[in-house]
């Protein structure tokens, strides 16, 4: 039978989008659209007969929020997953109190997401339903296989029970003395003043010792019955001590499921801020240098059209310099985002090894500033990364070194390492023109400049592409420095595991 799909969302290019990534990646299903109240009344009049679905949050006739606690209320069973561009955080965690099975936002590179949520919800639904396929299987069994059947006196003696109760007791048939200080035995006899005093029967859950450390479960029924004139207790008792472990476990895996989920919206909400903040970015500083061009070809247009070509010369060549800057900003903008989608494979790198390779490529840098180089590093000194990343980085934190001095000045650059912990630590410090703290958390931002072009020359790209390289390998980044004090960055990468 294919799957069915229940779509809600008043905007009709969205259902046609959700739609398009189902059919794409459950071929065969069936997708009944809703995008009005009549048409939400109607699925509803006939019981919600689908296997998931998906609600947008804020719609003109309500919201998911309703549409999540409706569907609840009628088919508890049913998945609902919120695909919603204005929900919050505050909403998400709301509609998982009632019951919401996942939260995705909607955004074109989210579209693609919201098929493997399916997936997760639909894989849930099956494990629950042969969860408790399992656990009416079980109960079947234990009724008529395993039950232990005994017999106790009001006074709180054994006086009878089958080989099953003798099993569950671990004690062999006939110990009535060692059952009589048994745990199960101690904890049913406290209820028998129950029995004696208004009840004919009793349900019971006892545990006999710690699940966790061996312990086992037991559901016992008491009931009061007379036998040869006097009153006795009859109890049938069902070992359940591996529901009662899955309980726990699902207690637990619920727990779990919590935290995943606040830690997801988390992930989400820093995502998208981010996001934003990159997009703006992107949009002001490209923007930029082509605005410039556009100005240079529009004062040659004119220039031509009155027959002025003295600067046509100076204009072409401000153009070309423009233009290769942007060439330089689009190349480091594509390695940035390499570094934040490719797989990075790490293997161990010497350190004197990747140095040798920057000194290599800024040679010809180095040369014209005059810049002298002090290195320590021992000559074995390693660390597990990836050796592209780790000389891209270093290359890029050296030639800002050289490149951040006062003018004139020829620069001094030292590169120091050491073991740290489990961490190898990489300082690259140089005795330039420093960096304000206000400026130093933002310095690590695409496209951040804390000086103009003519002052020192880049595209403010390349401290970004550090911070992004040294995490994609598990490390991390930061930078000491004052204004005229020159500065220090700091790189901690990981060091090889300890062989076995």
């Amino acid at each position: 039978m294919p799957l069915r799909f229940l779509l809600l969302d008043d905007n009709p290019d969205d259902r046609l989008l959700a739609r398009r990534e189902l059919e794409r990646h459950f071929p065969g299903c069936q997708s009944t659209e809703v995008g009005d109240r009549a048409g939400f009344e109607q699925v509803a009049a006939a019981g919600f007969p689908f296997d998931l679905a998906i609600t947008d949050y804020q719609m003109r006739w309500t919201t998911g929020l309703d549409v999540l606690k409706l569907i609840k209320a009628h088919v508890p069973q049913l998945s609902v997953i919120m695909f919603t561009a204005t929900g919050t955080q505050e909403i998400a965690v709301e509609a998982m109190k009632h019951g919401l099975d996942d939260y995705v936002i909607k955004s074109p590179r989210h579209y693609a997401r919201l098929p493997v949520a399916v997936r997760t919800c639909l894989d849930r639904t099956e494990i629950r339903s042969r969860a408790i396929r399992s656990e009416t299987r079980l109960a079947s069994l234990l009724e008529n296989i395993q039950v232990g059947v005994f017999r106790m006196s009001l006074e709180g003696e054994i006086e009878e029970g089958n080989r099953a109760f003798w099993s569950m007791l671990g004690l062999g048939s006939g110990e009535f003395t060692k059952a009589a200080h048994h745990p199960l035995i101690e904890d049913v006899r406290q209820h028998i003043p129950e029995l004696k005093a208004t009840l004919d029967a009793a349900d019971l859950q006892l545990d006999a010792g710690d699940l966790d450390m061996g312990g086992r479960a037991f559901k016992v029924r008491l009931v009061r019955v007379r036998v040869n004139g006097h009153d006795a207790v009859d109890g049938i008792v069902d070992d359940v001590t591996s529901l009662r472990r899955a309980e726990l476990e699902i207690l637990r895996l619920n727990a779990d499921l919590e935290q995943r989920i606040a830690t997801r919206t988390r992930q989400l909400q820093d995502a998208n801020e981010a996001l934003e903040t990159f997009g703006f970015s992107v949009s002001h500083d490209m923007r930029e240098p082509l605005r410039t061009i556009q100005g240079y070809a529009n004062v040659l247009k004119q220039d031509f059209a009155e027959g002025h070509l003295d600067k046509a010369s100076l204009y072409i060549g401000r153009i070309e310099a423009v233009a290769h800057r942007v060439d330089t900003m689009v190349t480091d903008l594509l390695e940035f985002a390499r570094l934040s989608r490719t797989e990075i494979a790490t293997e161990n790198v010497v350190v004197n090894d990747a140095l040798h390779e920057v000194t290599a490529a800024l040679h010809a840098e180095i040369q014209q500033a005059k810049a002298r180089l002090q290195i320590e590093v021992p000559d074995d000194l390693t660390v597990r990364a990836h050796r592209q990343t780790v000389v891209q980085a270093l290359t890029n934190l050296v030639s800002n070194a050289v490149k951040f001095v006062r003018p004139g000045a020829a620069p001094v650059v030292r590169i120091a390492a050491s073991e740290a912990g489990s961490m190898v630590r990489v300082t690259v410090s140089d005795d330039g023109i420093g960096i304000a703290p206000a400026a130093q958390a933002r310095i690590f931002n695409v496209f951040e400049r804390l000086h103009s072009e003519e002052e020192y020359p880049g595209t403010g790209i390349g401290l970004a592409i550090v911070k992004k390289g040294v995490e994609r390998m598990g490390g991390r980044v930061a930078v000491e420095s004052a204004p005229g004090g020159g500065a220090t960055f700091v790189v901690d990468l990981p060091a090889p595991p300890e062989p076995v």
